[in-house]
């Protein structure tokens, strides 16, 4: 006979008064005691990355629009090699599985953000670990709100974002790109404990562990930098990249010079078809 669990009087009380308050509460007020302090709703970003490094521009994985393996190079090569058109694809084959992970994992940071945003508004009490969430982001993103946050924490086209890299890397043939997996022209001010120097100047470059990581970073000046606030205030209203190309002026010296450079790269190799691929959801968990 399977021997009767005992209960400690004191212990037996406490147990029926949870189950009493939480099964004759009104709906929303035994809803507010679910989502109280001891439930998060902050879900991680789950992306099964494949890591590769490159010995020649053949090894690149081919892109296919409709279901982007999550390839990311920690090694590169200088694609100059390659003619023109096949240099080009290569690139874009080469980038664009990164720019669609760093933008997947923006999209589910606003989600997170939003939650909890959501939870606030209804009263409900924060877990440790959305606290701790919103303060990290606030931090990391300067800002005052989580309304602040979502108005930087946003996905940036990945036509721009290809396009940006080929002026920025030469399509693929820069040093900086082969020495640093730096598509970007990224300047280190701060920490100089990974850096590659440009030649005849003072200027360090940073250099990256992955193209991921590059990506990241980008993505990262352009959603926080002083520098891009009206970019981030238009692609609230559109997300057209030859719209948005207009508030990077700030990115280049070369200022308008650099914008009419970008949308001619978009325009002219039909970037805007990268903005509608997608990962394949098998990787994504």
């Amino acid at each position: 006979m399977r021997r009767a669990l005992s209960l400690s009087a004191p212990l037996l009380l406490l147990v029926l008064s949870v189950y009493v308050s939480l099964n004759y509460l009104p709906e929303t007020q035994r809803l507010k005691a679910l989502l109280s302090s001891q439930v998060t709703l902050i879900e991680l970003p789950r992306i099964d990355v494949i890591y590769r490094k490159l010995s020649s521009p053949n090894d690149i994985v081919s892109v296919h629009c409709e279901s982007v393996l999550p390839v990311t190079y920690t090694k590169v090569v200088s694609l100059s090699s390659l003619q023109p058109a096949e240099r080009k694809k290569r690139f874009i084959d080469l980038l664009l599985p990164s720019v669609l992970i760093a933008n997947y994992e923006v999209v589910r940071t606003r989600e997170n953000l939003t939650r909890v945003l959501e939870k606030l508004k209804m009263r409900y009490k924060l877990s440790r670990a959305e606290r701790d969430f919103v303060e990290s982001m606030l931090d990391r993103c300067k800002a005052d709100s989580i309304e602040e946050v979502l108005l930087k924490a946003n996905p940036v086209p990945p036509s721009l974002v290809v396009a940006q890299a080929a002026v920025e890397s030469g399509w693929g043939t820069s040093r900086f790109f082969v020495e640093g997996n730096n598509l970007f022209g990224m300047w280190a001010f701060k920490d100089k404990s990974k850096v590659i120097e440009a030649k005849e100047s003072k200027v360090h470059l940073k250099r990256y562990d992955s193209i991921l990581e590059a990506v990241r970073d980008y993505i990262y000046n352009v959603n926080v930098g002083w520098a891009y606030s009206e970019f981030r205030k238009h692609r609230r209203k559109s997300f057209d990249p030859l719209e948005l190309s207009e508030f990077l002026s700030f990115y280049s010296i070369e200022r308008e010079k650099y914008v009419k450079k970008i949308r001619r790269i978009i325009e002219k190799n039909g970037l805007t078809e990268l903005d509608y691929c997608i990962l394949d959801p098998s990787y994504i968990r």
